[in-house]
């Protein structure tokens, strides 16, 4: 471990995005991302400590290389990880009007697979004006839907 108590907060974290809610997954994300941005940042100020980065004719250079190696690979896991939680962070708050109504269809959301996006908003054929949901309803709903499905499937 290179810095133990980060690493600590760290796993503590990554398990609180695992048992979050769909209430909560969002800012359990945010959270773990802030952590993952310091531990990498002090990894990279790691690397750069001389002695460490450095190859020199001193009799500790596979010390040294070893230590590099692990600095190395645990960045390399910090932006795998990073990477992963963001494009997760972003599947829950990016959603467009055409993903919602997949979304929609797919869950055979109120008893239809037929939902369309139309320029007045989301609705399915032969509903009236109070099935019509306006784009951001739907993409608010839709995000809501996949932080369920997320955590749903998470809890198997």
């Amino acid at each position: 471990m290179l810095y133990p108590q980060l690493e600590q907060r760290l796993k503590a974290s990554k398990q609180a995005v695992n048992r979050a809610t769909s209430e909560s997954i969002v800012e359990q994300c945010k959270q773990y991302l802030a952590l993952l941005a310091e531990y990498r940042s002090q990894l990279f100020e790691l690397q750069g400590t001389p002695g460490v980065s450095q190859q020199s004719a001193s009799p500790s250079l596979t010390e040294e290389v070893a230590d590099r190696k692990t600095i190395r690979e645990a960045i390399e896991r910090t932006t795998q990880e990073r990477n992963k939680t963001q494009l997760l962070l972003l599947s829950f708050t990016t959603v467009s009007g055409y993903e919602a109504v997949e979304i929609f269809n797919r869950r055979k959301f109120e008893g239809h697979d037929d939902w369309e996006l139309r320029a007045s908003g989301v609705k399915f054929p032969g509903g009236d004006n109070s099935d019509l949901m306006t784009v951001q309803e739907a993409v608010n709903l839709a995000g809501m839907l996949r932080r369920e499905d997320h955590v749903a499937q998470n809890a198997l």
